[in-house]
């Protein structure tokens, strides 16, 4: 499983849109759907951004220390 897949689905798990997210740790919206379908990574300072706005440690989407 990728970042990306694992990504979706703590999303999922809390019943956020994409777009919902991305506004939350804003993040640009067409960024965040490349970063969700595994086409780029996401810099440091988006994956804590994200594990904020989802309530979870970076290393569980991510697999590191971020």
């Amino acid at each position: 499983m990728n970042n990306g897949e694992r990504l979706l689905i703590e999303r999922r798990r809390r019943g956020l849109a994409a777009w919902k997210l991305a506004a939350q740790a804003e993040i640009d919206p067409t960024s965040y759907s490349r970063i969700e379908r595994g086409e780029r990574e996401a810099t440091i300072d988006q994956q804590r951004r994200l594990a904020r706005v989802l309530g979870v440690e970076p290393e569980t989407i991510f697999g590191r220390k971020a």
